[in-house]
């Protein structure tokens, strides 16, 4: 039988009681990281959604008999072509597991993707001047589209911004030496913001 000095148990039980303190931070912050992984694909999924529905009702506004003929064309023709892509990726991260990280092909999708979605922002930013807006408020019909797009679009900087601040907080917990050197990430790879221009509104952001 081993016999322990006083201060040996004393050494033991501070091991011990580091080592569980480790072992609780570590199991802390891999959940933690799991969370915001699954917050993230779950913003993507919402806002691949938003970025659909925000072209269709473009596109239904457009058909409105309150627009002066020609006058949003450009923005009806963006819609549809963002209506008629029906892709739902908007990172190659391959996070969510709907890309493959470094695959060129996807890239140059995605890419033109988040292209015509700017696009399609600025063509509302540039037909919904505020004179256009109060115009066509007389219009019951065309003043009720409005208003869903407004809010759908206020919706989509909502959901990227918010998808963006997970983004940052995962990189940051990522970074530190405990999770890189328990490689408390798993696999998992580091995810990527989503930038495109989500301003549809003439002279600031906001709904």
């Amino acid at each position: 039988m081993i016999l322990l000095s006083p201060w040996a148990l004393v050494g033991l039980a501070v091991l011990i009681v580091a080592l569980g303190i480790v072992a609780f931070v570590a199991i802390s912050r891999a959940r933690r990281l799991d969370r915001l992984h699954q917050r993230i694909i779950a913003s993507r999924d919402a806002l691949s959604r938003l970025l659909l529905r925000r072209a269709s009702e473009a596109s239904l506004l457009t058909q409105c008999a309150a627009f002066e003929e020609g006058s949003a064309d450009a923005m009806r023709d963006l819609a549809r072509a963002y209506i008629h892509d029906g892709g739902d990726q908007l990172t190659t991260d391959g996070l969510d597991r709907r890309t493959t990280a470094g695959r060129q092909a996807d890239r140059v999708e995605v890419a033109a993707r988040l292209e015509r979605a700017s696009a399609l922002s600025r063509a509302i930013r540039d037909t919904l001047t505020p004179p256009v807006r109060e115009s066509i408020s007389t219009d019951p019909l065309a003043a009720a589209r409005l208003e869903a797009l407004d809010a759908t679009c206020y919706r989509i900087q909502l959901t990227r911004n918010v998808h963006n601040v997970d983004v940052a907080g995962v990189r940051a917990l990522r970074s530190a030496r405990m999770v890189k050197l328990l490689r408390l990430a798993g696999r998992a790879p580091i995810p990527e913001p989503i930038d495109f221009d989500d301003d549809t509104h003439t002279g600031g952001r906001g709904y």
